[in-house]
């Protein structure tokens, strides 16, 4: 899906897209790096919008690793099957992980990748969306997710950094990824 797509679907929905342009391949690098990718048997990729990051998930973990992907956009769900087909992807809220997870045959989940936009979400979302990733990930897994810097500035941004310190066990933060539109900073989070 081209940037002008992406942006179009934005402006046609903000609250499910929320950001104006697709990830950079420095954010990619970024949100995948430092988590255990490589070893992780299970991984599970939330909102994958364009593929930027699948793209990386899919150049580093092992050939043996499960991994399937939730896009809740029926456009960017079609997109991503017709650029990654051998790719399993789920179109549904991610709030129903768990059933998704015992539908693939899996236990628990190791790795978490996600790119939904969560200073666009309510406090509820927030917590609904956080309760079903920590449902589903193993004992010392990694959740890791990314915010665009103005993104603090907002009462859900500021309430999301605080959700996250609640629901988890430790919380790192990034340095600030300049290259990427808008600046962004990712979370690693672990249970």
């Amino acid at each position: 899906m081209s940037g002008i797509k992406f942006l179009k679907n934005f402006i046609k929905s903000p609250g499910t897209i929320g950001a104006i342009w697709p990830s950079s391949p420095f954010l990619a690098k970024m949100i995948t790096s430092d988590i255990g990718l490589e070893k992780a048997p299970v991984i599970v990729e939330l909102g994958p919008g364009t593929g930027v990051f699948t793209s990386r998930i899919l150049d580093m973990k092992k050939a043996k690793s499960k991994f399937f992907a939730v896009e809740l956009n029926k456009e960017l769900y079609d997109a991503f099957k017709i650029k990654f087909p051998s790719i399993t992807i789920h179109n549904g809220n991610a709030t129903d992980l768990s059933s998704m997870v015992k539908k693939e045959g899996i236990d628990s989940v190791n790795v978490i990748i996600c790119g939904l936009p969560w200073a666009s979400f309510p406090a509820k979302l927030q917590d609904d969306l956080l309760n079903a990733i920590f449902d589903v990930l193993n004992p010392g897994g990694c959740f890791t997710t990314f915010a665009y810097l103005q993104g603090l500035l907002l009462p859900a941004g500021k309430r999301f950094k605080n959700t996250l310190k609640n629901h988890f066990s430790y919380v790192e933060t990034s340095r600030t990824e300049w290259r990427n539109f808008p600046p962004a900073f990712v979370y690693r989070c672990y249970k």
